[in-house]
Formats: C-alpha cells, structure tokens, sequence
C-alpha cells in the first residue's frame, strides 16, 4: 500500500500515467478529486474503509468481484490494468457511483502503483515531475505528421477539457470540440497578459499567448483550454497549458525555418536553371527539379509576376517576400508543384499548371494580391526551354506595360506576330541585332530614354512626358532627333515594330545582366528637366550640351 497524508488531486496521477490510463466510468469533474494513497486489491475482504484510498485491481476478473462486492458501498476510485473492452460487465454492475479508469495492460500493477508514488513525494519534488511527466506525454504529439492537432488533442485528454488554437483575430485555427469562442475572445482580447483564466457564461478555462514565429514584440494568437468545471482550471490544467503553448510555439518555429530553407532552396535551383543558355544537357539539375514534383512531361510553364504600382498615394505595394508567401501557399492549396524566386521587385515561378489553372489561382486570391502584369511563357518539355519560357514571359510584361488600359496576363500563346516573331527568332540573336540597329544612338541616353518611355505610355507624348518630368515639347525633339539619327520615321508601322523591338530586346539583356548594387542606388533619379517654354521654337540643330525644346519637321 502507498500510503501518505498528503493528499492530491487524482489528475496528477492521470497525467503521470498519460496516453496509458482513460477515464470509463464516473464524471469527468472527478479528476479534481483528492486522493491519499493506494492499495492493490487482491481479495474483496481486504478493501480500505477510507474511501480517499485508490483501490488498483490487478486485472479484469479481480474487477468484476470487486465491483460485485461494492455496488452498495460509497463512491471510490479505481484503477484496473485491463482493456476497455474486457470491463464492460464490472461497469454496469458499479454504475455510476464509482470512478473508474482502464490502464493499459501492457502496464503492470507496479507501474501504476509508482506513479502515485511518484505523485505524492516531496511538494518540490512532485511539482517538478509532474511537469516533466507532462512535457514528456505532450512533446510526443511533435512526431506526428500533423502535430499541432496531435498536441490539442493530447492536451484535451490530459485536462479532459476542450482545447482550441485561435488566432490573435479570433479565428479557430484548431478545435478539439465545440466552444462559445466568440464570448472567451471578447473577454481575452481585453488584456495583453501572457496568462489569464477566462469564466464566460459558465465555461471556465484559461489561456496562453502564442508568440509569432517569425515577428519580434507580436503575437499569433491563443492557446484556450475550457470546460464547464466550477473547479476548472485547477494547477495541473494550467501547467499543462503552459506547456503546451510552449511547444505550440516550438512548432510554428520550426515549421517557418523549414518552410525559408525549402524557399531558399527552390530559389537556388530555378535561378540555377535561369542561368543556363544553350546547356540543356544537365542530368544532376533536372533530377533536383523533379525531387520538387514538377515534371517535364506534363504541362509546366515559367511565369513572370511584375507587380503595379497602386495610383493611390496612400497605398503601397507589399514587400516581394511578402508576395512571395502569399503565391506559394495559393499554390500549394491547389497542389500545384512551383519554384520561385524574387529578383528587380519580380518574382518568377516556374509552375507545372495550365495558364487557366494559373489565372485561376490570382482569381482566387483576390484582395491578397496587388495589381500586377503577368506573363506567361511557353510550355517546358525539357531543361533547357525553361530559359526560353522565361523570356517569353519577360516578353509579355514587355508588352503589357505599353497599353496600361488593357488586360494584366498575358501567355505566349497570346502573342501577336510581332511578338512571337521576337519569341521564336531567339533572345540571343534579337539582342544582337538590336544594338546593330539601335547603334547610332550610342551615348545619347537621353534620345534612348525618350523612346522607351514613349512605347511605355503606349506612344502617347504627354503621358510619357509627365513621367520623365520634362515639357511634352521636349519629348518631341527627342523622339525626332531618334528618328533623324536613326533614319526612320515613326509614323510608319515598321518602324514602330523595329524600334519597339529593338528596345524589348535591349532591356530584356540589362534584366538578364546582375547589376551592382550601390549603397546610394534609391531608385530613379530626378533628372533636372528640359527648358519648358510657352513658344516653340523654330528648328535648329542643338548642339550636344544644349536640349532645346523644338518641334521636329514636319510634325
């Protein structure tokens, strides 16, 4: 017999035995009870007259003769090392009135009787063990594939309570059972405590806060454990709380470092596949794409997502590893297999989906996504398209930047002549017939300027004037003076389409080029504008230090 005056609630003994002890007969609420020790019953006779004594059956048969010789008596707790299952008989005759708990026959009568001795040491000692014993009983749900629902619900059966994971919005992120969340939100979010007991219309508990896993002085949200207990929450409850908020957090952790190095990884190997020209032939790197799930056999394109500046002053665009984030999980909810990576406020993505599938995607998103243009290149059938598919889509941001009124995806598919024409032609030899063509130009940045921004307000001079601050005369002259060097005029369709391309070319090179980083880069500088004038001028052949705003001839 175990005995000792110092009494415990029957729980602690519960928490020490863990997965291995379940409650199957009497109220939940008796877990509360205190108990002053434990005898092991061998003969009905020799049953305790002091009903705070655990009466341990060594089995089911030792049970049924008990239960035959106690139905009249008073209520007592009684643990057995026998299945579920095999106690049914021995319950229906004990009713209600008695407590009893099923310990897994796997354990021995001297296992159960060393964890009320265990329970019912020394203050200091016993204190300290039971928190191991219930980090131990908890830390085991961190195995599972899923462990932050394996960690409620071992948390649940612990406190035989109800637990739920909430979000610092309120939202129930995880729930072992039903709760009036809405009522113990409204009382919880009223302090920023790290602990506090909740009592709402007959529902008491207590809850922890959840640090954010990846955001310094913030909070994820709450980890609530409740029941209808006048005497609920008691200390072991609220240990067991801690200890699971504490794991929670653990998790998250880990989940988010895991999640950076899958995204760093991802990032390594599309950038690497970027990076080769005319190499297809590269075994080692094709066989790490496919580890990622995606597959050269099926439909698998590389797609540009550019995001656009809201007009609205007061907005602004989301940091790109936020973006980043946000398309990676839209893609997984579809289990749509991807690599990504962010480069000049871009980010690529090589996806194995349909353009539908894809614009389904952004659809779905909604809100959670900025404006953006999206290009969509071809279909990949091996290693080496994967850069031709890039450019393709470079290609289309290209062109949806010039008419800012028409649609914001754009797939090869949908390329005009001209467009496809600079697609399929090649990338190198495009560049490489573009600074033969744009070669006079050579050293007038300021003539080369004048015309990107002129295709990139869809040819419309006041527009791209506005933009580079100067007077939409002075545009003029520069575009005119292009033409002139350039021996061309721009009221011709092939014109427009050379020089069109010429510049698509060219920028899509400097975007293929690394550029140096300058710890003074901060964006576009402010050019000091052109000399505005309320008169034109009459024409005349500037010289190169002086920019007059004129109108070229015949316009």
């Amino acid at each position: 017999m175990i005995d000792d005056p110092t009494s415990i609630p029957l729980g602690a003994v519960l928490a020490d035995l863990g997965p291995a002890a379940k409650l199957v007969a009497g109220a939940p609420s008796q877990q509360s009870r205190q108990v002053r020790g434990a005898v092991v019953l061998l003969k009905p006779e020799d049953l305790p007259a002091d009903i705070d004594v655990v009466v341990i059956c060594p089995g089911a048969e030792s049970f049924r003769d008990l239960a035959a010789a106690t139905h009249h008596g008073l209520g007592r707790v009684i643990f057995v090392t026998a299945s579920e299952s095999s106690l049914s008989e021995g319950i229906e005759a004990v009713g209600e009135q008695h407590v009893v708990i099923a310990v897994d026959p796997a354990l021995n009568v001297a296992d159960v009787v060393m964890s009320f001795s265990r329970s019912m040491q020394m203050p200091e000692e016993s204190v300290s063990r039971r928190l191991a014993s219930l980090q131990r009983a908890l830390s085991q749900a961190m195995t599972e594939t899923e462990p932050i629902p394996a960690l409620l619900s071992r948390l649940a059966h612990v406190c035989n309570s109800t637990a739920v994971l909430i979000d610092r919005f309120g939202k129930t992120v995880h729930a072992t059972g039903p709760t009036p969340m809405s009522l113990l939100f409204e009382e919880i979010g009223r302090t920023s405590a790290d602990s506090q007991n909740v009592d709402v219309d007959g529902w008491r508990g207590v809850a922890a806060r959840i640090s954010a896993p990846d955001e310094a002085d913030s909070h994820f949200g709450w980890l609530v454990i409740t029941a209808r207990r006048a005497n609920f929450p008691d200390s072991h409850s609220t240990s067991a709380a801690h200890v699971a908020a504490t794991l929670v957090e653990a998790s998250q952790r880990m989940a988010v470092a895991a999640r950076q190095q899958e995204r760093a990884i991802r990032t390594a190997v599309l950038e690497e596949a970027l990076a080769l020209r005319r190499e297809p032939h590269n075994p080692e790197l094709a066989a790490r794409i496919t580890a990622f799930g995606l597959s050269f056999a099926d439909e698998l394109r590389t797609i540009v997502f550019r995001p656009i500046r809201p007009a609205v002053a007061s907005r602004s665009l989301p940091a790109i590893e936020d973006l980043s984030e946000i398309l990676g999980k839209a893609l997984e909810s579809q289990s749509i297999a991807y690599l990504m990576t962010a480069k000049d406020k871009t980010l690529t993505i090589a996806a194995q989906c349909s353009v539908q599938a894809f614009r389904r995607v952004i659809v779905a998103e909604g809100s959670k996504l900025p404006g953006a243009l999206i290009g969509i290149g071809r279909s990949v059938h091996g290693l080496g398209d994967i850069l031709d598919s890039y450019q393709d889509a470079q290609l289309a941001v290209r062109t949806l930047r010039r008419n800012s009124r028409g649609p914001k995806v754009m797939a090869y598919e949908d390329f005009n002549y001209a467009t496809r024409l600079f697609a399929d032609v090649g990338f190198d030899k495009m560049i490489k017939w573009a600074q033969e063509f744009l070669k006079p130009l050579e050293g007038r940045e300021l003539l080369v300027e004048g015309l990107q921004t002129y295709f990139e307000h869809a040819q419309n001079i006041n527009a791209a004037a506005d933009f580079l601050e100067i007077h939409h005369n002075s545009l003029r002259y520069r575009i005119a003076k292009a033409e002139e060097i350039l021996g061309i005029n721009l009221r011709e369709p092939g014109a427009v389409s050379s020089v069109f391309l010429a510049l698509t070319a060219l920028e899509l090179g400097r975007i293929q080029q690394p550029r140096p980083k300058s710890s003074g880069d901060t964006g576009r500088s402010r050019r000091p504008s052109d000399v505005e004038a309320s008169d034109v001028l009459p024409y005349s052949r500037p010289s190169a230090e002086r920019a007059g705003v004129v109108h070229a001839p015949g316009r």
